[in-house]
């Protein structure tokens, strides 16, 4: 059976909606199975081989030379982290505060003169700037307000 129509009057089955398709159900089972056919064989494309004069051509990377002692510095000079530069803040907007999410961020408002620090966003639209504070509380400001948000 395929996408024909078929009629019950040979099966014996009941004539219920469940029974008949099961019947139905079967009958295309049956003819999927008849019209199986064996798998077309796939091609194998032989795999090509490179050309042996541009093989030789290819450049040999440069040896790594290693430092011995004598050109080696005596002591590794490492910065303190009291004496590490400070990163410049990063800006984030709202198309890019997704990169931002799981970092800590600093929102700038307009008319207050110290700003929300310690911030996570988790929301930025047309009209609002969503964010939890340390605590896990969540806020809302609207977006005209928000002067800046650096991470």
């Amino acid at each position: 059976m395929t996408k024909t129509r078929f009629s019950h009057s040979t099966c014996d089955h009941p004539s219920t909606k469940a029974a008949r398709a099961k019947c139905r159900k079967e009958m295309r089972g049956e003819a999927v199975a008849a019209n199986v056919k064996a798998p077309k064989p796939v091609a194998v494309t032989p795999t090509k081989k490179k050309d042996p004069r541009k093989v030789a051509a290819a450049p040999k990377p440069a040896p790594v030379e290693t430092p011995t002692a004598e050109t080696a510095p005596a002591v590794p000079t490492q910065q303190t982290p009291e004496a590490a530069p400070a990163a410049a803040p990063v800006e984030v907007t709202r198309e890019t505060w997704r990169d931002f999410k799981t970092q800590r961020v600093t929102v700038h408002v307009v008319g207050v003169e110290e700003p929300f620090t310690d911030l996570e966003l988790t929301g930025w639209s047309i009209k609002l700037v969503q964010f939890t504070d340390a605590d896990g509380k969540s806020h809302r400001l609207p977006a005209t307000t928000v002067e800046k948000v650096t991470a």
